[in-house]
């Protein structure tokens, strides 16, 4: 009976002081409604730009006729412009870290976005999370995206980093 005692003793004072060892770090605050973080994991084709923004809006705000499917108007959830859904996906620049002032990017997974053929990119203005120096924001234009019928992937086209919000993301 002693061996367990001291056994179960000894066991939680091991864990205690693992969990002593443990630092958290205060946050800066909340996140952006709308944010981007540059390479937190890489790969030999670069960096990868993990975004979080908003998207969407309810039917009734658009009377259930925003999108025209097969000359059908109708309304799809998670699409254009609006708050209603957060969206996180991971953006890989083609061709490496970008090297001009625009560029394009192929979304990682297939279906996260979407499981529509396309997808109504409203334009959006992410702040980088990590830059310490200053704000930096990676914007992406409205676009009308098309999954790529070999890949299944959508390709974002024209973003572009800016030291200020291009666009007020409505």
């Amino acid at each position: 009976m002693k061996k367990i005692r001291l056994f179960a003793f000894l066991t939680i004072v091991i864990m205690m002081a693992a969990c002593d060892k443990v630092t958290y770090t205060s946050g800066t605050g909340p996140l952006p409604e709308n944010y981007a973080t540059i390479g937190n994991f890489s790969s030999k084709e670069g960096d990868p730009i993990e975004i979080t923004y908003t998207v969407g809006h309810n039917a009734s705000e658009c009377n259930n006729a925003c999108v025209t499917v097969n000359g059908v108007p109708c309304h799809i959830d998670c699409q254009g412009r609006g708050k209603a859904c957060i969206v996180k996906i991971v953006l890989w620049p083609i061709g490496g870290q970008p090297k001009s002032p625009t560029f394009n990017a192929v979304v990682d997974t297939v279906w996260d976005l979407t499981s529509e053929d396309f997808f109504l990119m409203p334009d959006r203005s992410l702040t980088i999370i990590g830059e310490a120096d200053s704000t930096m924001y990676l914007n992406i234009p409205e676009q009308f995206l098309v999954r790529d019928s070999v890949t299944q992937r959508f390709t974002f086209t024209g973003l572009f980093f800016s030291n200020e919000a291009m666009y007020s993301n409505d």
